[in-house]
């Protein structure tokens, strides 16, 4: 088990986001500083609709340089024309930091609101 306070070097997750009213753009994440100073590379791939909802799976991987607190990646949307009028929950779950010696420690879910006008 990697010792308290060690930095990940890679990450992964799962996006939830309404299917009605966003769209990823552009493979849906883009690298934010702290990820890119420390070499790494994001991609995301579609996860099956579940009812309204789409999805996708992203991972952060690149060499063994610490990835540091920061803004990491910039989760990126277009909301769609015909999306109703109102907010928009996108859920960042399944998370999981992997450190040097290949432990794992699981990461807290967040949320953030999308405003459509």
């Amino acid at each position: 088990m990697s010792p308290p306070g060690q930095a990940p070097v890679a990450l992964q997750w799962e996006t939830a986001f309404p299917a009605d009213q966003l769209t990823p753009i552009d493979g849906g994440a883009s690298l934010g500083p702290i990820a890119r100073a420390a070499g790494k590379t994001v991609k995301c791939a579609p996860k099956p609709a579940t009812g309204e909802t789409s999805g996708s799976k992203c991972i952060l991987i690149g060499g063994q340089q610490p990835i540091h607190n920061g803004v990491i990646v910039r989760l990126q949307f277009r909301v769609l024309p015909e999306a109703p009028k109102g907010t928009a929950r996108v859920r960042i779950d399944q998370g999981m930091a992997v450190f040097k010696d290949l432990a794992q420690s699981p990461l807290n879910a967040a949320d953030a609101v999308v405003r459509v006008r």
